[in-house]
């Protein structure tokens, strides 16, 4: 199949979420042809989708090595870089990106992200209420803005960008759920600490750490489980046990406690630790 076919796979398959299919399609390509730009790029993007930063850095870093200002290149070196909570590069990244095409969203839109994941929100909100002004049509710039005001302080305002997101682009999902989120919060505020409080938790909520960002443990998910039904049984039993003793008078061994007890006990110390692990 010759490569132009095999990329147009690829991104459908991106675009339709099965980005192990189109990484598996997209490694040969990019083998047979190292010189190809596209390829390591819908690489990326299916690295990215995967959760492997670091190889999705590399391929980005390949694309961008062969066409050097690439806008494309640059927005996906930055969003790896922000992954891997290497701030200082992604934003460098982004900015340039936006610096080679002002007039496109979706830079500005990255560089004003890559400052929020950095934590420098009062820099995010200033990016973002310019790309919000020259893109006035774009529902993404738009969502991006509201949650730079959000996290500045600002609820009522973002509240009313999430609005015009929505005007441009109806039933669009990132702003009905920042604005479900938002909405949230503000049941929540009753003053103004707990506005400044509820606002510094959000940023926070969108600050990567230096470590990048952490991918779910499936094993681990899949222990937690485990022990929450278990010490769920196990309160249950206790209960049961209490009943019978208290008021049916029933005579239960002293080892069949013991063992109830200490089961309880350990189910109860290992959902904790899965929960603090996770």
């Amino acid at each position: 199949m010759p490569s132009e076919n095999v990329l147009d796979r690829a991104d459908d398959l991106l675009t339709s979420g099965r980005a192990g299919q189109a990484a598996t399609l997209l490694t040969p390509v990019v083998g047979a042809e190292p010189g190809n730009a596209v390829a390591w790029l819908l690489l990326a993007r299916a690295r990215m989708a995967l959760g492997s930063y670091t190889d999705a850095l590399y391929a980005a870093r390949t694309a961008l090595g062969i066409n050097p200002r690439g806008v494309e290149e640059l927005f996906w070196v930055s969003a790896a870089y922000t992954a891997l909570g290497r701030h200082d590069l992604a934003i460098t990244a982004a900015a340039a990106a936006a610096d080679e095409d002002p007039g496109n969203p979706r830079p500005a839109e990255r560089h004003g992200r890559a400052l929020l994941a950095a934590g420098r929100t009062a820099e995010a909100e200033t990016v973002l209420a310019a790309a919000a002004e020259i893109a006035h049509y774009d529902a993404d710039v738009q969502v991006a803005y509201g949650m730079a005001l959000f996290a500045v302080g600002r609820p009522l305002s973002a509240r009313e960008v999430y609005a015009r997101a929505l005007r441009i682009a109806p039933g669009h999902q990132r702003a009905l759920s920042e604005l479900r989120r938002l909405t949230a919060a503000e049941n929540q505020i009753r003053d103004a600490d707990s506005l400044v409080r509820l606002a510094d938790a959000f940023a926070e909520s969108l600050r990567v750490p230096a470590g990048g960002i952490r991918r779910p443990d499936q094993a681990r998910s899949a222990l937690g489980h485990v022990a929450a039904v278990a010490l769920g049984v196990c309160l249950v039993a206790l209960v049961v046990l209490a009943v019978l003793i208290r008021l049916a008078g029933v005579e239960i061994p002293m080892p069949l406690l013991v063992v109830v007890f200490c089961v309880t006990g350990s189910a109860a110390c290992l959902t904790a630790y899965t929960r603090r692990l996770g």
